[in-house]
C-alpha cells in the first residue's frame, strides 16, 4: 500500500461540508467517551485529520516529517458537496491514514466514520429505504 499526504483543500472541503450547511447534517462525533461536534472546533479538527494524515505517511515510509498546523479554510463548494463526493473524499483519506497500528482507536477514525455515516444519510432515497429487508413476493411452497 502506498500513502501520501492530502491536500489542505481536501481537508478543509471535508470539514466544510460537515461543518455548516443544513443543520440536519452538521456532524458530531462519539470519541472517548463523549459525543463532541464539529462545528465550531473546525481549526483543531482540520488539524487532527492532518497530523493522523502525516503520522501515517511517517509511519509506513519510516519518516519523520512534522505536521506543521494549517489553517481552517471555509469552503462553501466543500459544503456543497454531494454526499457520494464526500464518502469518496472520505475514503481517501482513511486509505492515507491507516497505516498505524492505533489508526482505528484514533480521534481521526472517530471524525471520518462519522462523516461517512452522515453523508450515506443523505443520500437520495435514504430516508425512504426500508429499515429491515422482508421478502418482496412470497416464495411458493
Amino acid at each position: 500500500m502506498s500513502a501520501f499526504i492530502v491536500n489542505e483543500y481536501h481537508l478543509n472541503a471535508l470539514v466544510s461540508w460537515a461543518s455548516y450547511g443544513h443543520s440536519s447534517r452538521k456532524v458530531s462525533y462519539y470519541w472517548q467517551g463523549k459525543h463532541r461536534p464539529i462545528a465550531g472546533d473546525e481549526q483543531r479538527i482540520v488539524n487532527v485529520l492532518y497530523a493522523e494524515n502525516v503520522r501515517s505517511v511517517n509511519a509506513r515510509y519510516r519518516e519523520n516529517e512534522t505536521a506543521d498546523p494549517i489553517k481552517f479554510n471555509l469552503l462553501i463548494g466543500g459544503a456543497n458537496l454531494n454526499p457520494i463526493e464526500v464518502c469518496k473524499a472520505v475514503h481517501c483519506l482513511v486509505y492515507q491514514s491507516c497505516e498505524t497500528s492505533d489508526w482505528e482507536q484514533s480521534e481521526a477514525f472517530a471524525i471520518l466514520q462519522a462523516i461517512e455515516a452522515k453523508a450515506i444519510r443523505s443520500v437520495h432515497g435514504y430516508e425512504n429505504a426500508a429499515w429491515e429487508l422482508v421478502p418482496r413476493t412470497k416464495v411458493a411452497a
